[in-house]
This record gives structure tokens, C-alpha cells and sequence, in this order.
């Protein structure tokens, strides 16, 4: 894959050579990691690219290790999906959606390494909590804070609705109106969270809420291409008409385990919306977006036959269009080494050479 200066993936590749060039103590390391100026909150990114600095100063290496982590989750997550499947018999509409989970947080989203990973190790861990029951899913959601810090946030609403839970048809409302929320006064949120935040977060919130940061991402939205822009308002409409399809659908019957999916599902989504209305925070949305989607998935499989799952199928050229644009973004960190070299000797064999510099 493709690692551009402007991309994560490049300045962790420069730190493991830093580290391998210029080797530190681990009570150096620990120091420095959690120093003012280091400002890291999250072990997981640090401790791997120190340890392989004993051995390696190669990045692909690096990202072979961090791709075996996000790719088992990855493929995880996937499954477990498929799992649900059992006697059922897929539609083309059900691939479809299938397929389009694969896409919101795919391979290709690799270079952020932090966010990404700790993303699907959530989803992982929260949808065994939520579906199956399983005490160790909420212990593995847990770990998706070493990875990234900012999902103190999803975890705590899981925490929140395993322990709190609202009526999740109350929360459909509180969804919708989040969803048509056009704007909210970042400023003010900014100041909360400096104020309420713990001490060792500020520098990180200052990072992400700051002016320079908040212009810098408004100037690389105006530069973006329009699909990039529609692709991903596709999958929020066909979420937000999906859900609302089932919800008043006449014959709507779930299990206990889908009401548990579905209410996680809409409170995620409604602070997906709030927060995707500040700077990077849209990333949350998206993750939101993994749930909401198993859900009608599993719901589709199991009521494949009925008047709502035929106008759900109606609403799949929305996914349709989000496919394809995602395939066309990832064509800006696959490489030529993605397609014609295996792991092994993608490891030692540089071809920088992203798709998309051969499709124009």
C-alpha cells in the first residue's frame, strides 16, 4: 500500500526508523510516549512499532503486523455476518449489503491504523455482547481505548445502554432529529470538552477542536470531488429509510437479541450524527454505520419474504453507488503490489505505485 507524507501510515514507518536508528531504553520510551510532547493516550500503535525497532526498520513490515491485527478483526467481523446466513438463502440485495459492510471500513483504510483497528475490534466485541450474550465481548470492546482513546466514546455508550436501557423506539425519534441536525456550534463543544475532559485528554482535544485543524479539514472537503462527498450521504440515506421502513412496518417482529442490536444501533447513530458535525468526527458515524447495517441485514435474511424487505431491495442502488466509490478511493493506497504480489514478498518487494495513477 501507498504511504504518503500527508497519510498516518508514513509517519509511523518514520518513527520505527527513528526508534531503530536511534534505539531508546524502555523507561526512555515510556517517558517520552507519555511526555507533553509526545502526547499519546493509546499504547498499541507505540508499543508495536517500539518492539519491532529491535528488529526492523522496514515498513512493511510493520504494516504486515498491523495488517494481521485489523485483517483478523476485519475478517471477523465479516463473518460474522455470514454466520448468520445458516439456512437462509441470499438475494442479490442481501450480497449487496454484504458487500457495502465490507466497504465502510475496508482494507484499503489500513494507513490509519489506529482508528481503523480499534474500529472493527469494537464492532467485533460489541456484537458479541449485544447478539450473543457473550461476557468476553464486552471485555474485547474495551480494548479498542488502547488502540485509540477516542473510543472511550462508543464504549461508554455501550456501557450506557447495557446498563441504562432506553426504550429503543423512544430512541428512533431521538435518531431521526439527530439526523436532520444541519449544525451545531463547535466552539461550544469545544469548551465542554475542555472543561469536562480529563487532564491527560486536553492535549488531544485541543488537537482535534483546534481553529487550525477545524480549517484544515473544511479546505480538504471543498477540494474533494462530488461523489466523494454524495457516496457517503448515500449509505446514511439508505440507513435512515431502511430503519424508518422497519420500523413502521406493520408485521415487525425481531428477537431479543436484534432489539438489542437495533437500540445500541440508534443511540450510536443519533451521537454518530452530532459529532460527525465536528472535525474527523465523522469517522464515528461510520462506525456507527457497521452496526445499523448487520442489523437490517440479519433483518432482511430473516423476514426475506415479507412487503418491507421488497422495499428495502428497492433502496439498494443507494448501496450500489456507495460501492463503487469506495472501490474508487481505495484505489488511491492499493498498489500494484496488492494485486500481483502475495504477503510474503509484498514485504520485500517496493511497487509504490497506487491504481489510480494508472486508471488516469
Amino acid at each position: 500500500m501507498v504511504k504518503p507524507e500527508a497519510m498516518d501510515s508514513y509517519r509511523y514507518v518514520l518513527k520505527l526508523k527513528n526508534l531503530y536508528n536511534m534505539p531508546l531504553s524502555w523507561d526512555n520510551f515510556i517517558f517520552h510516549l507519555y511526555s507533553e510532547e509526545g502526547g499519546k493516550v493509546d499504547i498499541y500503535q507505540p508499543i508495536v512499532t517500539y518492539v519491532l525497532s529491535f528488529f526492523t526498520d522496514n515498513g512493511n513490515v510493520l504494516f504486515a503486523v498491523y495488517g494481521l491485527v485489523f485483517g483478523y478483526f476485519y475478517s471477523r467481523n465479516i463473518w460474522l455476518l455470514i454466520d448468520q446466513i445458516k439456512e437462509y438463502k441470499m438475494t442479490n440485495s442481501l450480497w449487496v449489503i454484504l458487500f457495502t459492510f465490507a466497504c465502510i471500513i475496508g482494507f484499503w483504510e489500513l494507513n490509519g491504523v489506529r482508528m481503523w483497528t480499534a474500529a472493527h475490534i469494537f464492532f467485533y466485541g460489541a456484537f458479541l455482547s449485544l447478539v450473543y450474550k457473550e461476557k468476553k465481548g464486552l471485555i474485547i470492546a474495551l480494548l479498542s481505548i488502547l488502540v485509540h482513546f477516542s473510543f472511550m466514546l462508543p464504549v461508554g455508550l455501550l456501557l450506557l445502554f447495557k446498563f441504562g436501557r432506553a426504550p429503543w423506539r423512544l430512541t428512533y425519534f431521538a435518531y431521526m432529529f439527530s439526523f436532520f441536525i444541519a449544525e451545531l456550534n463547535i466552539q461550544a463543544i469545544q469548551n465542554t470538552l475542555l472543561n469536562y475532559a480529563p487532564e491527560f485528554l486536553l492535549p488531544k482535544v485541543d488537537t482535534y477542536l483546534g481553529e487550525e485543524y477545524i480549517e484544515s479539514v473544511r479546505g480538504a472537503v471543498k477540494e474533494v470531488n462530488w461523489y466523494i462527498i454524495y457516496y457517503q450521504k448515500s449509505l446514511s440515506w439508505f440507513i435512515a429509510i431502511g430503519i424508518t421502513i422497519i420500523y413502521f412496518s406493520k408485521s415487525f417482529k425481531i428477537s431479543k437479541a436484534l432489539k438489542s442490536l437495533i437500540g445500541f444501533s440508534l443511540l450510536f447513530l443519533t451521537v454518530g450524527n452530532i459529532v460527525s458535525q465536528l472535525p474527523s468526527g465523522g469517522r464515528f458515524l461510520m462506525v456507527a454505520q457497521l452496526f445499523s447495517l448487520a442489523f437490517i441485514f440479519i433483518y432482511m435474511l430473516e423476514n426475506k419474504y415479507s412487503k418491507t424487505s421488497r422495499l428495502l431491495t428497492m433502496l439498494t442502488p443507494l448501496l450500489v453507488f456507495y460501492i463503487i466509490v469506495s472501490i474508487r478511493t481505495s484505489f488511491n493506497t492499493i498498489t500494484l503490489g496488492t494485486v500481483m504480489t502475495n504477503p510474503i514478498i509484498a514485504i520485500f518487494a517496493e511497487l509504490p505505485i497506487p491504481l489510480i495513477d494508472l486508471i488516469k
